[in-house]
């Protein structure tokens, strides 16, 4: 049958930018496909537990110590676009693609509007489309190299390559790494554009970093198969505890993941390079894998119903909490998806 009826009638995707359909996933790979279904099973359990239990933990501290947690708000993916009644909180982040066409007057309305929400600090990396922060891509685009660029309030952080350590009213303080490079996915009007296989990512990150912010997502989360296997690899190395990213608009949520032989699991059978790096009997155990993680999940859901604080004893490095924090619905240049929000 024609792949453009089958496009039209929704048993295909349309692009690389559209999520696949179950049919696109069987026909690229019958085995990546079971993979992912036992894994958001695996993630999907225990990532429930895991934020119950730590949502436990913070509400049984603020009884203890009032105002010791910190409230995260993440956004990205505004183009333009203002978001209303975006949640109070101690931090906003804001994880680029500010603008469509990323000139100083159209960054500086964005950033504006960023000022004038209450929160008491603010974190800001840029996206491919916001073209001036990028040299190369602010002359690509017609701009002058040395035109004047948008102004950050005080309180606004932009971070490029670089860390902040911020302290907040309540004494703590959160250390915050921002980085905006992207793969290569469109002209050269777009910033920060690398090749896949020239990634810039090998330790950059902070080993001590409490946030991520990345305007790409990791690979083979909350990213339709677009993320970078390179930023993925730089996380394995980190395991920052909160990873805020976004680009891929129908990736937008969250996930919590755990850095262990499961996850890896996941990650080989669903990479298409495996299929002729990896042999059948390889493919094969590492899904026995998966099976063994799914069934222990299934088994321990009565437990973690009830006592879900099992897993809240994870140590730093044990498992992320990845947000695709895209505001966008999809690629109908509309808003669409609520800011996310995480106490920490």
């Amino acid at each position: 049958m024609d792949s453009g009826l089958l496009s039209r009638i929704g048993l295909r995707r349309s692009g690389p930018w559209e999520p696949p359909t179950i049919l696109d996933r069987f026909l690229a790979s019958p085995l990546a496909t079971v993979a992912r279904f036992l894994y958001s099973w695996i993630v999907g359990v225990r990532g429930w537990a895991a934020s119950r239990a730590a949502k436990d933990k913070a509400e049984l501290e603020e009884k203890e110590k009032p105002g010791q947690n910190i409230r995260v708000v993440c956004i990205s993916d505004t183009h333009d676009r203002i978001v209303p009644d975006v949640p109070d909180g101690d931090l906003l982040i804001h994880a680029g693609d500010l603008t469509d066409h990323g000139t100083p007057a159209d960054l500086q309305k964005q950033l504006d509007w960023l000022a004038s929400l209450p929160h008491a600090h603010k974190v800001v990396v840029c996206g491919n489309h916001d073209s001036w922060f990028d040299k190369n891509a602010r002359v690509a685009k017609g701009m002058a190299a040395d035109e004047a660029g948008p102004t950050f309030a005080d309180n606004m952080y932009y971070l490029e390559h670089s860390a902040r350590t911020i302290t907040f009213a309540n004494g703590r303080s959160l250390k915050i790494y921002g980085a905006p490079d992207i793969p290569k996915c469109g002209p050269e009007s777009f910033s920060f554009q690398y090749e896949r296989d020239a990634h810039p990512w090998k330790d950059t990150v902070p080993k001590d970093v409490d946030i991520l912010v990345t305007h790409p997502p990791l690979r083979h989360h909350l990213d339709l198969g677009l993320g970078c296997a390179g930023l993925l690899e730089e996380c394995w190395r980190v395991r920052p505890p909160l990873h805020v990213f976004g680009h891929v608009h129908w990736g937008a949520g969250r996930q919590t993941v755990f850095w262990d032989e499961t996850q890896r699991a996941y990650e080989v059978l669903v990479e298409p390079s495996t299929a002729t790096t990896e042999s059948l009997g390889t493919r094969l155990s590492y899904l026995g894998r998966l099976v063994a993680a799914a069934t222990m999940a299934t088994l321990l859901l009565p437990v973690w119903l009830f006592s879900p604080d099992v897993l809240a004893a994870d140590g730093r490095g044990a498992k992320s909490i990845l947000i695709n924090a895209g505001q966008m619905y999809g690629n109908s240049g509309r808003l669409g998806d609520n800011a996310q929000v995480i106490d920490l």
